[in-house]
């Protein structure tokens, strides 16, 4: 089976400025990657590297390929940040370019009807909404049936609904095997959608692996219960930095959730309905954010 993405000692930088320092990274097929950092970490630069419009140093390859190269072209799809408007064209025409630069293409028409943007076909780009434009450039990078689709902040500008049938289709497509590299700010969508996580971080991969795998380096938690005893007795627990009330429930954060569940342990008669919740990824990344800023 053909690794989808190889890069060794990937760097690239703007003049003076490196934004990639020392990129290693292998996804295989039906993967579907979230890629994380804070703004001008350089998620933007590495996609466009791995679609071959921008150039690095190192060792790149796509589908065992050069990136940009005409064997692999047909096999990608894009959605990246900054929807392409012209504003004279309309929904239907645009599609049917996209489709005309592929021989394996999808029908226009039912594209647009599955995406529920047949309403949509006869208007011109100019005249949309930032959410329905992003819906369209889903259609567009969807056109050709890619095997590999790189997604810049696909969500943005979408209302609720739009974005429930988006990650819909997103798991119709993890189905079909596609294999997807997503980049978001919304983490809570990263956070169930992902098989894999890469934080990008100062140019590096400062983590690669699953959300679990993450969690168990983090080791927060939140674990709510009710009882009878006084709030006061759990504030001096071990790894307890917070104790604050919900409703009828206690609910003490920790640094260590592990070593607070020990310390739980001789008042498990006087607790009830015990809830522990690991921190999520957003928890864990706003950590790691402060952290690179502190340094």
């Amino acid at each position: 089976m053909t690794t989808v993405i190889q890069a060794e000692h990937l760097k690239f930088s703007y003049g003076d400025k490196a934004v990639l320092k020392d990129i290693n990274l292998t996804v295989q097929p039906g993967e579907i990657v979230g890629l994380i950092g804070v703004n001008g970490a350089g998620k933007t630069t590495l996609l466009n590297i791995l679609l071959g419009l921008l150039s690095g140093t190192g060792t790149v390859k796509v589908f065992d390929q050069q990136p940009g190269t005409t064997a692999i072209k047909g096999r990608l799809g894009s959605m990246l940040q900054g929807d392409m408007i012209i504003p004279s064209i309309t929904v239907g025409d645009i599609l049917a370019l996209a489709a005309a630069e592929t021989p394996d293409a999808l029908d226009p028409a039912a594209l647009l009807e599955e995406l529920q943007l047949q309403q949509l076909k006869s208007q011109r780009l100019g005249s949309l909404s930032g959410g329905q434009l992003r819906r369209v450039t889903f259609a567009v990078a969807l056109i050709g049936q890619p095997d590999l689709l790189f997604l810049d902040e696909p969500t943005v500008g979408m209302d609720a609904t739009a974005r429930k049938e988006f990650w819909n289709k997103i798991e119709q497509l993890r189905q079909q095997g596609k294999t997807i590299i997503i980049t978001s700010h919304y983490l809570e969508e990263i956070q169930q959608v992902a098989d894999r996580l890469l934080i990008l971080q100062d140019g590096r991969f400062t983590f690669d692996g699953s959300l679990q795998q993450l969690q168990k380096k983090h080791l927060g938690a939140t674990i709510t219960f009710e009882t009878d005893l006084q709030p006061a007795i759990f504030k001096g627990l071990a790894a307890v930095d917070q104790v604050h009330s919900i409703g009828s429930k206690l609910a003490i954060h920790s640094n260590n959730g592990d070593q607070t569940l020990r310390s739980l342990v001789p008042m498990l008669d006087r607790l009830h309905q015990i809830n522990l919740s690991r921190e999520s990824l957003e928890d864990i990344f706003l950590q790691l954010t402060k952290q690179e800023a502190e340094k």
